[in-house]
């Protein structure tokens, strides 16, 4: 859902038109060009040209559902990525476009400088820093001027991962470590400095903000017979019970925000990445290596948020059985060395008893996240829904149910089903519902 996206190997890039309103404004065209001359002194645009002339879409259709994400390509080998909340008022409050892009500024400009400070105090070698995330050149939080300007990683030979094909065991691991650096930062500045990770203890999450939302509950809970509707073999009917069960203790909402709270699973909450989903991580091959984009639902919540999130969407039952215990401890055994380096111990921390607690009381997150993404996972980008129209149908009372959304249809409801159906059966298999 962010920037710098080069077209996957074997899978089409299908570009939205643009519109006037997803053009940078006035102001921020101004800022644009200032900026470049001031990273790249002896670079400038012609001044006679447009800024859009330069602009080029840096997120295929389907790939982006919060933002606009362009490339800003300053000639003859620099490029930026520039993203910018949509502009339109429906659209807007639809898709809660304002709320969560002051929740990436936030990332950016206050909670991954901290992560770099404390770092830089215990001297982490480069090396073993957490540092899987974009440079950030400039944001502004002032409407209608938002924007955010990154780095852009496919310069560096950073690429999405093509959705449609199995992800590799080291790609996993490496996600594992990842967060495991980053969550190790939380657990330090809670004992280090306190008062410097209190602003982000005291984040309210974007699905708490939502919950009087009328018409989002409504589609939530459509999303429990959605689910329910992957389970259609007699042989799943014990499975089909259990979900049942498990949905009957409440709304959507009700489940989810337990789930997704820090406050009730101290002292081991940390601030999350919060997005952790295949669009949402770039890779590079040769070395391996990754940059978590798109921090629009950063939160405080347990750290088995994130883990859950992503092992859940990102890959299959066959990994999961495989492979889900060995991708823990990979996690739990960098989150120590994590620690170590910034001068704590993670039996103090987060030891795997209290890890394995986490795991049981929140992994069902895994579950509830994966009801709402799926859909999206498994679409291809010619089949996405105009989204301008889904806001427009949701404002005027319309369907909100996948299919009336257009987010599930003849293009994946088979593959939907098929991987909905595997989060549903291990996550009763673990006892996770």
């Amino acid at each position: 859902m962010e920037p710098q996206r080069e077209k996957p190997p074997g899978q089409e890039q299908e570009e939205e038109e643009p519109t006037q309103d997803d053009l940078p404004n006035e102001r921020v065209t101004m800022r644009l060009r200032q900026l470049i001359r001031e990273l790249w002194p002896e670079k400038s645009l012609p001044a006679s040209s447009e800024l859009s002339d330069h602009l080029q879409r840096a997120s295929a259709k389907g790939d982006n559902y919060l933002g606009v994400v362009w490339r800003l390509r300053v000639p003859p080998d620099r490029s930026l990525v520039v993203k910018l909340p949509p502009q339109n008022s429906v659209r807007r409050k639809q898709f809660f476009a304002r709320p969560c892009f002051l929740r990436e500024s936030q990332a950016y400009e206050e909670f991954l400088p901290l992560v770099e400070e404390l770092q830089d105090r215990w001297g982490v070698p480069e090396e073993e820093r957490f540092r899987q995330h974009a440079r950030c050149f400039h944001t502004c939080r002032d409407e209608p001027d938002e924007c955010i300007v990154l780095e852009d990683l496919c310069r560096s030979g950073f690429q999405l991962h093509d959705r449609f094909r199995h992800l590799p065991l080291q790609h996993v691991a490496q996600v594992m470590r990842a967060y495991g650096k980053l969550h190790a930062v939380s657990l330090a500045a809670k004992r280090q400095c306190p008062e410097r990770l209190l602003p982000f203890r005291q984040m309210v999450d974007i699905f708490e903000q939502r919950r009087d939302d009328t018409a989002l509950a409504s589609y939530f809970e459509n999303l429990k017979e959605s689910a329910l509707s992957a389970l259609l073999s007699p042989a799943d009917d014990a499975y089909g019970a259990r979900l049942r069960e498990y949905f009957s203790r409440g709304t959507y909402f009700d489940l989810l925000l337990p789930l997704i709270n820090g406050t009730n699973c101290e002292p081991y909450a940390v601030v999350c990445h919060g997005d952790c989903w295949n669009n949402n991580i770039m890779y590079r091959l040769c070395p391996l290596d990754l940059r978590l984009i798109d921090w629009q639902l950063m939160r405080y919540a347990s750290p088995v948020t994130d883990l859950a999130y992503f092992l859940f969407t990102c890959t299959t039952r066959a990994f999961r059985q495989s492979h889900l215990q060995a991708m823990l401890e990979e996690y739990h055994v960098q989150l120590g060395q994590q620690l170590t380096r910034l001068g704590e111990s993670v039996e103090q921390l987060l030891p795997r008893k209290a890890f394995a607690e986490q795991l049981r009381a929140k992994a069902a997150v895994g579950l509830l996240l994966a009801m709402m993404v799926l859909p999206i996972v498994t679409m291809q980008g010619q089949d996405v829904p105009d989204l301008q129209a889904i806001s427009d149908m949701i404002e005027a009372g319309g369907s909100t149910n996948l299919q009336g959304a257009g987010f599930l249809g003849t293009g994946n409801e088979e593959l939907y089903k098929r991987r909905m159906r595997e989060v549903i059966l291990d996550c009763v298999d673990s006892d996770y519902i």
